[in-house]
Order: structure tokens, then C-alpha cells, then sequence
């Protein structure tokens, strides 16, 4: 093979997502969750049949159905994480490990002698669901706090709309020894949610490796809700060859509390800022943008959200496009909604692949979901759709 299928996705030959439960997967995308926990260990993982299938299906020129959400993205016109680590047809990426003029060169000698079954160049950590939010667009398997209000809300909906036998799940001791270990050889350590910062496992696991020698070599990804502040729970965060922080901003001010329950929007800008100081004062290289998950209680707002993360940020933001749940998807809005959601959208041609996805034809059956969920956790929490998106609900009262 001299050249990369059209199809084809570099993550299962040089990175790994893995969950404190043993289930992983071959990015941050899937969650960590697309094979079960039958596996010991990461290695173990790594070279897996499932994850041997899926490289095979890649070298076939394959569209794997496991890889749904960036297919779906592409027909959309968006660039999905597929393309953003590396396009087969370009070679571009937007990932520093991967921007080099011999990186398919390279790749493809892995590929060739099977060097790259020695292990990941990047390991993405799945925070399991310790979380200190109940975001909306969340759930309990990824926020412990979620639980109590999943419980709740099946009593009053009287239906499944989340898994609800969970428990709090976080790494063992031997989990992060092994992750350790693994850290020698890495090139970028991501951390997900849950909430990292939040958790006092992963905090440790940092700074023991901030500590050591190769952390010279790391990149170090964080995504978090930023509720809290890195450089207080990792004092040590500094030292690594460069961090990347991709802050969870999905509204303004009362919207964003609202979405973001647990989470204030004024402490997260606060903490941007906080860490901007930090790195440039020990002159560490560092990139912060921001990633704003687009649904129905945000579609309405998204330019006065680009507005704001402009001020502080130098990037609008990473529209991340849900999908589930399908009563939040934006394409399951009625129609007098869509019209109104889209001739306020038109004025940017930055969302036309957003408006392209409104288009799609609804499942009003989702819709009727979002009205009676929407309702329900406004009783749970003492909150009210109507008047902290006043705008957005006269749309829903007219239709």
C-alpha cells in the first residue's frame, strides 16, 4: 500500500479511549464505550479483534457503521474528527503530531511491519462519570450527579429516557499505575469527562507524571466544563512539552448556568483567564479554545454565544453537533421553529453545515420527548425553560 484509502482513519493505528469500566474504544468520539469491558488491560485492547477488525475494515476503504457520527458529519459538510486528525486525500491535520511532512510516510511503515501494535501514541482517559455537573445534555453515565435526577425523572415521565442502575465509576490504583507506564511512550494524554479536574484520581495522576522526565514529550489535552481551576488541582500542569485545554461553553450567562447546571458561566470565564496568566507567566506553550455541543435549548442562541467566546478566546467555537439524545437533535424541531432558528442562523455562513443538518426531516415524536423532559427537570431542579429562554419559547407557544 503507497497511499491512504479515501475512507481511511489514522485513530485505531496510533490512538486509544479508554474507561475505567474496561470498555474502550478508538477515539474520544465513541467514548470509550464501543467494545464492553472484557479486556484487563489496555494492551489488551489495543489488540483486540474488534479493534483489529475495525483497522482492516479502514484498510478496505471501509465506512465502518461503528464510525456513524463522522460519516454523518461528512455528509452534513461538516469536517469530523476523522478528517481533523488526518485527511487521507490531503494529509492535513490539525493536530501538531500528525502536521509533519512525513507523517503518512511513517504511518504506513507502522502499518506495513506492525510496529504500531506496540501501543498508542495517544491515550484518551474516560473520567468514568465522577462530575460535579448535571448538565442537560447529559446523562449518568458520564455525570455520577445525573443519577439522583434520572431516578426522578422516570417517575414523573414514567419512562426509560436514561439508564439508571449507575453507580460511581473512577479508576483503581492499578488502572492508573498501568496508565502511567503507558505515559513513556506517549506523544498526547487526553483527558475526558466526567469532569477531570474534578476528580482527585486523575489530578494525581497528572502530577505524577508532570513529575517525571517524559512528560517533556507529552502533550497534555484537557476537556473540561471549567468549573474548576486546573492549576490550583494540577500545580504541576506547567511542565508538560505543551496543554491544550478545550473549555465546554454552550451558552451565556443564565443560558449557560441553565444548560450547565452546577456550573456558573462567570467562574469559567474567570478560570480562562486564570490559566492564560498561569502559562504565559512559566512560559509554557498552550492553546485554549472552547466547544460548544449544539441542541435545541441552544440552536436559538448560537450567535450571541460566538459573540462572547470571542472576547475572551481567539477562536469562535468547535460547533460539536449532538446527536443523542434524539429529543435534543436540532433536526427534531417543527417546522415554524426551524424557519425562524434558520433566518436568524442565515446571517453567518459559518453555521450553513448546522442549518443543512435543520433541514433534515424531524421525528416530531422526539420533539413531543424534548417538551415533556424539558418540563420535567424543571420540576426536579426549581428551574423554568420559559423564562430564562423567553424568545425561544415563544416560538414553541406560536407553533
Amino acid at each position: 500500500m503507497n497511499s491512504l484509502p479515501e475512507n481511511f482513519c489514522i485513530a485505531p493505528f496510533t490512538q486509544c479511549t479508554t474507561h475505567p469500566s474496561q470498555s474502550f474504544s478508538p477515539c474520544p468520539y465513541l467514548g470509550g464505550t464501543v467494545w464492553p469491558g472484557e479486556y484487563g488491560n489496555i494492551h489488551q485492547q489495543w489488540t483486540s479483534q474488534g479493534l483489529a477488525d475495525l483497522r482492516a475494515d479502514f484498510l478496505d476503504n471501509k465506512q465502518s457503521p461503528i464510525c456513524n457520527r463522522c460519516w454523518h458529519e461528512e455528509k452534513n459538510g461538516k469536517r469530523s474528527l476523522r478528517l481533523r486528525l488526518l485527511d487521507p486525500k490531503t494529509h492535513h491535520s490539525d493536530f501538531a503530531q500528525y502536521a509533519q511532512p512525513n507523517t503518512v510516510e511513517r504511518l504506513l511503515q507502522k502499518i506495513t511491519t506492525g510496529v504500531y501494535l506496540k501501543g498508542p501514541e495517544t491515550l484518551t482517559i474516560k473520567n468514568g462519570n465522577v462530575c460535579n455537573a448535571r448538565c442537560r445534555t447529559c446523562h449518568p453515565g458520564d455525570s455520577s450527579r445525573w443519577i439522583a435526577d434520572a431516578n426522578k425523572l422516570k417517575e414523573i415521565t414514567g419512562k426509560d429516557y436514561h439508564t439508571v442502575n449507575k453507580t460511581e465509576i473512577n479508576w483503581s490504583p492499578k488502572q492508573l499505575e498501568e496508565i502511567y507506564e503507558l505515559s513513556k511512550n506517549l506523544s498526547r494524554l487526553e483527558l475526558f469527562g466526567g469532569e477531570p479536574v474534578y476528580n482527585k484520581q486523575v489530578n494525581a495522576l497528572v502530577e505524577r507524571i508532570a513529575q517525571s522526565e517524559h512528560c517533556n514529550n507529552i502533550t497534555l489535552y484537557i476537556n473540561t466544563n471549567g468549573s474548576v481551576d486546573i492549576t490550583e488541582r494540577m500545580p504541576s500542569v506547567h511542565k508538560f512539552q505543551a496543554v491544550e485545554i478545550g473549555v465546554s461553553i454552550d451558552a451565556v450567562d443564565e443560558h449557560f448556568n441553565y444548560i450547565r447546571n452546577g456550573v456558573e458561566f462567570t467562574t469559567v470565564l474567570q478560570n480562562i483567564r486564570i490559566w492564560q496568566n498561569y502559562f504565559e507567566q512559566h512560559d509554557t506553550k498552550y492553546f485554549i479554545d472552547s466547544i460548544s455541543t449544539v441542541q435545541i435549548q441552544n440552536i436559538f442562541y448560537l450567535p450571541e454565544l460566538k459573540s462572547k467566546v470571542m472576547e475572551v478566546l481567539p477562536l469562535a467555537p468547535y460547533w460539536n453537533l449532538l446527536v443523542e439524545p434524539e429529543y435534543l437533535f436540532i433536526k427534531n424541531m417543527p417546522d415554524n421553529i426551524k424557519e425562524a432558528v434558520i433566518n436568524k442562523l442565515s446571517a453567518d455562513e459559518e453555521f450553513n453545515d448546522i442549518i443543512s443538518v435543520i433541514n433534515q426531516p424531524a421525528d416530531l415524536h422526539s420533539w413531543e420527548n424534548f417538551l415533556e423532559v424539558t418540563h420535567a427537570l424543571d420540576i426536579i431542579r426549581g428551574e423554568d425553560f420559559a423564562k430564562t429562554f423567553p424568545e425561544f419559547h415563544t416560538l414553541i407557544v406560536q407553533g
